[in-house]
């Protein structure tokens, strides 16, 4: 076996657990740091700077890296550096970013970063041992492969057939045959050291341009990467597999870049590039497409991006530099989306900054490419050119006739969160004033473009409960209508709609995650005011906070906190249902709103409620009135319960429902599964 396949597998390898360790470990996180995207974004930037560290240690030591560095290889074989350590340890009153950070620092940085060092590594030992002068770029494209296909396997493998605890296993025994691989490269060009410093040393000297051009084409991606991946995180929730499809897009632009051979002409890359980058930043069509048009998007501005940077390559004397350059600028695009943007803005406006400082920086390295792609490609040229002056007008349409007034924009780890105002229609009201119609009209709590709820301002109307809670709709069959005086537990605050539906002498504690959602509710609507119930509000991971209450003191507890922006799994599972069945009193009733424009969780709740509780769900999608909205709710009651008052009022059981998921634990959780249900025409489908 040759050095060269040796060490091709080493990089592979080492990528492929590098990249499984990324979201494994998100995954690990995301219960006790709320389902936010910046879970993922926070990780990925904390992956990057250490990445980053890693190649500074390969710069300044790669001269000596021999045995000694096989003995840093081999020490987190001691211990098993994916313990189940991050859910003992809540993130307290510190910002979340921050506690998140120093919780990866001191658990896997080791590991971490020295996986980071395996494509240097591998490189300049390639280039000590070979003596026909080839190019060590090709095992760069190999890295890549082996972090796509890491990716790819976890979000189609592993997470849908193995819980974390054989996860970690698994992950432990391949990096067993890395440190065996490590050695045996080691080995084989050991007998060869005098070729060190003139392969991996640099011979000359760098200009600032060329490395500020190395640090634009990679932070610039990188950065856009995490800003696609926020943009549709809020479209189909924050899971590892919304996080990683934009990883993979931006990682086989490296590979296709990077490769022996140019998969793609530069030419046709500068002929349509701009066209898709402005699909992404206008489209509004709805549904999937806008998933899509931000991935093919991404895919142009990375492929044009690393195209750059293969060409602007040195010699392989300057490797480590080079490689020094793309991991700082990538640490810096991200920590620029990740810390910095929920700072400067209120919105997504990175999104298209990026992408304008992008294509400065391109003309100002390519101008004749233009010229170049308009002789070579005049069709595809001519379309593109047309597409990218006439999309904002075409897509943008539906909009056109829309019109509220934004009062307040708040952006936080949390998410990006805008209230609101709607008029009533003018062709409805010809007699009001637009003044009057926006008094008079309904506002609304937006998580991204999910409506998290909203209210009527007509002031005899304000206490009427609207969208997924209106008293047409099944939430009136459980609230409305008490025989007696309630304990009850809400899961996520939203404008606290539901309060509507409790009366003096009612208790009702709200428990949300983010603090911000509590100040939103009590200035910009009524409903907790308005309530003369007693009202409590508990800001904290549903899951912790609720271990502290009295056991069997709730009459009814009601998770509310599923939506299609963020999916908190880990209120869903076994262990989730038996401390809901701790905290209710002996007839006591659990619910779940699960209305979601993507995931059907009918059958999540079906399987994992099977043992000990009596499942019924019910829906309302037809005949609604103006600020209604079809709801989806489930009733669990224990199966010694009678629910036959339930049944009368249209409930039906669970078994009814054909879809099948597996049980969730905090173990095992597979979204693949609920996500191509929901995503089937007959979704819900009576």
């Amino acid at each position: 076996m040759s050095i060269s396949f040796k060490l091709h597998c080493f990089v592979f390898l080492g990528a492929y657990l590098l990249f499984t360790m990324e979201p494994l470990v998100a995954r690990m996180v995301l219960p006790l740091y709320g389902g936010s995207f910046h879970v993922w974004s926070t990780t990925l930037t904390f992956f990057q700077g250490i990445l980053f560290i890693g190649y500074v240690y390969c710069h300044f030591f790669a001269k000596r890296l021999g045995g000694w560095h096989l003995v840093l290889v081999a020490t987190p074989l001691a211990w098993l550096p994916l313990a189940n350590w991050i859910g003992l340890a809540p993130p307290g009153d510190s910002d979340p970013a921050w506690s998140l950070l120093f919780q990866l620092t001191l658990h896997i940085a080791l590991p971490f970063g020295i996986l980071a060092t395996t494509s240097v590594i591998a490189q300049s030992w390639f280039t000590r041992s070979d003596t026909s002068g080839s190019s060590p770029y090709p095992l760069y494209a190999s890295s890549n492969s082996g972090s796509l296909l890491a990716l790819l396997a976890y979000i189609t493998l592993f997470e849908p057939l193995f819980g974390l605890s054989v996860q970690r296993s698994l992950w432990y025994v391949a990096y067993l045959v890395y440190v065996v691989l490590a050695w045996r490269c080691w080995q084989m060009t050991a007998s060869n050291p005098e070729k060190v410093d003139s392969a991996i040393r640099p011979s000359s000297n760098i200009d600032g341009s060329t490395l500020v051009n190395w640090l634009l084409l990679s932070a610039l991606p990188s950065a856009f990467m995490l800003a696609v991946s926020n943009v549709i995180t809020l479209e189909l929730g924050s899971v590892p597999l919304v996080w990683v499809l934009p990883l993979v897009i931006y990682l086989l632009s490296y590979v296709f870049t990077f490769g022996q051979r140019q998969w793609i002409s530069p030419s046709l890359l500068h002929a349509f590039w701009p066209a898709a980058v402005v699909c992404g930043l206008f489209v509004d069509i709805g549904n999937l497409w806008i998933f899509a048009a931000h991935l093919v998007a991404l895919f142009a501005l990375a492929m044009v991006g690393h195209s750059e940077l293969h060409r602007l390559r040195p010699p392989p004397d300057q490797l480590t530099v080079f490689y020094l350059a793309i991991a700082f600028g990538g640490w810096m695009g991200s920590m620029a989306v990740s810390l910095v943007a929920p700072i400067l803005f209120n919105s997504l406006a990175e999104y298209p900054i990026i992408a304008g400082v992008f294509a400065l920086t391109i003309l100002n390295l390519r101008k004749g490419d233009l010229l170049d792609a308009l002789r070579r490609h005049p069709i595809l040229s001519s379309l593109g050119a047309s597409l990218t002056i006439a999309l904002p007008f075409l897509i943008k349409t539906d909009d056109l006739g829309k019109v509220e007034k934004v009062i307040y924009e708040h952006r936080n780890y949390y998410g990006i969160y805008q209230v609101v105002n709607q008029p009533l229609s003018q062709e409805q009201n010809p007699d009001l004033s637009e003044e009057e119609r926006y008094d008079l009209g309904k506002r609304t709590l937006l998580h991204g473009s999910t409506v998290h709820g909203s209210q009527v301002l007509h002031p005899t109307l304000r206490r009427n409960p609207t969208s997924y809670y209106h008293r047409a709709g099944p939430l009136w069959d459980v609230l409305g209508d008490a025989k007696k005086k309630r304990n009850v537990a809400v899961i996520g605050l939203g404008v606290g709609t539901c309060a509507t539906y409790f009366q003096e002498g009612e208790s009702l504690t709200f428990y949300e995650l983010d603090p911000a959602i509590e100040d939103i509710a009590r200035a910009g609507f009524t409903y907790l005011d308005d309530c003369p119930a007693e009202v409590k509000i508990v800001v904290g991971d549903a899951r912790l906070q609720l271990e502290h209450a009295p056991d069997h003191s709730y009459d009814i507890i009601m998770v509310d906190a599923f939506s299609s922006d963020a999916i908190p799994t880990h209120l869903l599972t076994r262990e989730a249902l038996d401390l809901y069945d701790k905290k209710l009193a002996p007839q006591g009733t659990l619910v779940f709103h699960i209305s979601n424009r993507y995931y059907n969780l009918l059958g999540v709740i079906k399987s994992t409620s099977a043992e000990y509780w009596e499942g019924l769900a019910k829906m309302s999608k037809k005949d609604l009135e103006a600020f209604q909205s079809d709801a989806i709710y489930c009733v669990l009651h224990r199966k010694s319960d009678d629910v036959s008052a339930l049944r009368g009022a249209g409930w039906r059981s669970l078994e009814v429902y054909p879809e099948e998921c597996a049980p969730w634990s905090d173990d095992y959780i597979n979204t693949l599964v609920p996500l191509y249900i929901g995503l089937r025409p007959q979704f819900l489908a009576e």
